[in-house]
C-alpha cells in the first residue's frame, strides 16, 4: 500500500462511510465506519485502473462480495 498522510485517509473513510450509508439505508453509522475502515485497508492504491472507477464503485462492489446489497 502507497504511504498517504492521516488527514487524506480520513478523509477518504468518511467518504466512504457516507456511499457505504447510502447504499445500505438501514445501516447504523458505527458500522457504515468499520466497513469503511476495512474497505480502505483492501484498496490497492497503487491500481489507476481500479482508483479510476472511484470510491463508490469500490464500496458496491465490497458491499456486493459481502452479499450486504
Amino acid at each position: 500500500m502507497t504511504t498517504m498522510n492521516k488527514e487524506f485517509v480520513d478523509g477518504v473513510e468518511r467518504e466512504l462511510v457516507s456511499i457505504v450509508m447510502r447504499l445500505v439505508s438501514t445501516m447504523e453509522e458505527v458500522k457504515a465506519s468499520q466497513i469503511a475502515k476495512e474497505i480502505i485497508v483492501l484498496i490497492d492504491w497503487n491500481n489507476s485502473a481500479l482508483m479510476h472507477k472511484g470510491l463508490s464503485w469500490i464500496a458496491k462492489n465490497y458491499l456486493l462480495q459481502k452479499n450486504m446489497i
